[in-house]
């Protein structure tokens, strides 16, 4: 046998020997009407265990359960939608699961004994004899640990059980560290050049965008004219063509964007304040402009927003009421006032079709497409290049505000992530983001900066510094020592080094990113992950 062969049929006695031991042992129990009543209200979880499973490839994981509560009803819909023959097949099970539920509810049941330890037996026999294909792999029984353990704990429900785990110790972690967050400043807060800056107007527009991979932009070299309005004033721009996301998901990404955290020290984000607040003790007005649908829970996105002096909602529209409403709050704004605003986009956030207006059905039919792809697939990418092109005509219309207001001003795009978009050739079927394992296309970013002429001329050595740094590769946890120098901020214990304005910056050796399991993944900067 093969060692590929051996893994297969290893894993496959493992994950049914586990199996038919947890459904013999809820027989067993299966008589006691409390017992059965949890017994059937956990096997709900079976469906979302199924629909990962089939849809995304790997088990249930803490990074998931963490995104259920912040995606909105909208979203998902436009997710079960989007996988339409599974949606329908687990919908027939949720139908018996509730008729089973409702029918054994009052009933007194009691299964044979006998065939309960015959299952039993059989569970104990193939667990046993996974390990023995194991253990003829590996040497000694550490190693064996070493390669059956993951494998055991990515079984269900092992792996529902290790996720709510997981979150529960985030919850508790959270908890434990909200009385240093709420009470924590950043120490030594200043302007740079304050006496000249005294009188000057300036504003400060952080573009969060949603989804959006590198790949599918004009501006970064797709084929597609996905950036017409960016691409016309790319003399303007300092492009990053190197920066990636420390997660591929919402949840995880932002809070190692906009505070001190990373990988490795995550948990700084939930004893630290973000960057709004940095900005706040420096003398800036903050907003916080958002086109995501607000969260009814305190999560680390929440809490970010919660800093602003200004926090407002769109409730669901397109990304350019933002731009309307970032007009009105820029209005506002007094002479010689200091603003930090945040945007943040649907962006290309799936459904793609429900992300701009039918005006931007751009792409058609898979037309000028750098790949052939089938119908239902090429419809899909068609749709995502029409939210590329639509979040072009917003950031360029925000550019456009910023350089018609004759002030100090700067503009940082960047997205939380990317996305899967059949990327394997025609058999592919993956799309998405928050994949058990990591692809380039899942972390890989559009990043860049805009600086108006005003604050050129004021700041000529930091804008040239900026574009020496151009080439060099990233990641999102520089954003926060970078936007703390397009600002002109200065602070104790600084890592300076970390900003992209920094004649010290260096492009990392390897690239950190959280998997869903929110476990560090290392891997080279030019290679695969």
């Amino acid at each position: 046998m093969t060692r590929g062969a051996a893994f297969v049929v290893q894993h496959g006695l493992l994950t049914v020997g586990l199996s038919v031991g947890l459904a013999s042992a809820a027989l067993a129990a299966y008589h006691r009407p409390l017992a059965r009543r949890l017994l059937h209200l956990f096997l709900f979880f079976i469906l979302l265990e199924l629909f990962y499973r089939f849809a995304y490839g790997g088990p249930v994981s803490s990074g998931l359960l963490l995104s259920v509560p912040e995606t909105s009803k909208r979203e998902t819909v436009e997710l079960l939608a989007g996988h339409v023959i599974l949606t329908c097949s687990l919908s027939l099970v949720a139908l018996l699961a509730i008729y089973a539920m409702v029918g054994s509810w009052n009933t007194n049941i009691r299964l044979p004994v006998r065939r309960i330890i015959q299952m039993g037996i059989v569970s104990a026999s193939m667990v046993a004899a996974s390990l023995a294909i194991g253990a003829s792999g590996v040497d000694g029984p550490r190693r064996m640990a070493a390669v059956m353990l993951p494998e055991a704990e990515a079984t269900f429900p092992l792996d529902v059980v290790n996720a709510f785990g997981a979150v529960a110790i985030d919850f508790v972690d959270t908890r434990r560290r909200a009385a240093a967050r709420a009470v924590f400043e950043f120490r030594g807060v200043t302007l740079v050049d304050h006496e000249s800056r005294r009188s000057a107007s300036e504003v400060y527009v952080v573009v969060i965008g949603e989804t959006s991979r590198r790949e599918n932009w004009s501006l970064f070299g797709y084929t597609r004219a996905t950036t017409p309005r960016l691409d016309a004033i790319r003399d303007s721009l300092v492009l990053f063509g190197h920066v990636s996301s420390n997660a591929t998901n919402t949840i995880l990404s932002l809070p190692l964007a906009l505070t001190r955290a990373a990988p490795a020290t995550r948990g700084v984000a939930r004893s630290e304040k973000s960057i709004v607040t940095l900005f706040k003790q420096a003398g800036f007005a903050t907003f916080w402009l958002s086109n995501q649908e607000r969260s009814v829970l305190s999560n680390p996105i929440a809490r970010i927003a919660a800093e602003a002096d200004h926090v407002w909602f769109t409730g669901g529209g397109f990304d350019s009421e933002l731009v309307g409403e970032l007009g009105e709050e820029m209005a506002r704004i007094p002479e010689g006032g200091k603003a930090v605003i945040f945007l943040h986009m649907e962006g290309s956030h799936f459904g793609y079709v429900a992300r701009y207006p039918a005006s931007f059905d751009h792409f058609r039919d898979g037309q000028g497409a750098p790949r052939q792809l089938p119908e239902r697939q090429s419809r899909l990418v068609d749709e995502y290049d029409n939210t590329v092109y639509f979040t072009d005509h917003n950031v360029r219309a925000v550019i456009d505000k910023l350089a018609q207001c004759h002030c100090r001003s700067g503009l940082v795009f960047f997205s939380d992530h990317g996305e899967r978009l059949f990327d394997n050739g025609l058999t592919d079927n993956d799309f998405g983001h928050g994949f058990p394992t990591i692809s380039r296309q899942e972390i890989e970013i559009p990043f860049f900066v805009w600086m108006s002429s005003a604050y050129q001329e004021a700041n000529p050595g930091r804008i040239e510094q900026l574009r020496a740094n151009a080439g060099s590769v990233a990641q999102l946890h520089n954003l926060f020592e970078t936007l703390v120098d397009l600002a002109g901020v200065d602070y104790h214990d600084r890592a300076s080094s970390l900003s992209l304005f920094s004649d010290k910056f260096r492009s990392p050796l390897e690239l950190d990113v959280l998997n869903m399991d929110q476990d560090t993944v290392a891997f080279d900067v030019a290679g695969p992950p």
